[in-house]
């Protein structure tokens, strides 16, 4: 009686990938610039859109999940889920950009942002519209998507600033913990798959983030 040993290669990927068809030859490199200092890492499954002004470039789709309702269409104060987990949603915006609730077509200014504490890696951040803006022209919504748009103030005319184009295929660290930005940063994107949505590490507005990939990307 013989042994017989056969040997097996198995491609592994990070769970937020149920399958990978294609990818970009020789990655990406994504703009560090506009991400916060409070950030180090990047996660697979981040969308990334390309620079107009610069081949090769990419910059991160910016998104956010709602988690109170809005009681106002007034209300210049609302509250977005935060996470320093690899699969759960969190937001990477800045003050002085312009976000919108998906689908809508106002854009307000960020004036500020609050990060709260984290427990277990998940938590609450507040992020201040500014005064007298008019806020989001949304009231008794909750659990809704927000993308960074264009400069757009009052108008309904808002579209979305960057639409995506490939999704983060690896953890990559922008920021050192010394609070060094890292420049430059090489990253594989992935542009044809499947991906697990529950467990992406930004939430997938439909303007912003599937419906430009949705000819490339199904969305599980």
């Amino acid at each position: 009686m013989s042994l017989q040993v056969t040997s097996a290669i198995e491609t592994q990927y990070n769970p937020v990938f149920l399958e990978i068809l294609t990818d970009i030859k020789g990655g990406v490199t994504i703009s560090t610039t506009r991400i916060p200092t409070t950030t180090k890492f990047l996660f697979p499954g981040t969308p990334l859109a390309a620079s107009a002004s610069s081949i090769g470039l990419y910059n991160v789709v910016k998104t956010a999940k709602l988690k109170k309702t809005i009681g106002a269409a007034s209300c210049v104060t609302i509250y977005v889920y935060s996470s320093s987990l690899p699969n759960s949603p969190g937001q990477i915006f800045k003050a002085n950009e312009y976000i919108m609730i998906d689908g809508r077509g106002t854009a307000v200014t960020i004036s500020s942002i609050t990060i709260g504490t984290k427990t277990n890696g998940i938590g609450t951040d507040i992020i201040y519209l500014t005064a007298g803006s008019g806020g989001l022209h949304c009231t008794a919504i909750t659990g809704t998507e927000i993308q960074e748009a264009t400069a757009g103030g009052l108008g309904t005319g808002a579209t979305v600033k960057f639409s995506a184009a490939c999704l983060l295929h690896n953890s990559v660290r922008v920021r050192l913990e010394s609070g060094t930005t890292l420049q430059n940063i090489t990253a594989g994107a992935v542009t044809r798959g499947d991906v697990d949505e529950s467990i992406m590490p930004f939430v997938s507005p439909d303007e912003a983030v599937k419906t430009p990939l949705t000819a490339r990307i199904r969305f599980a």
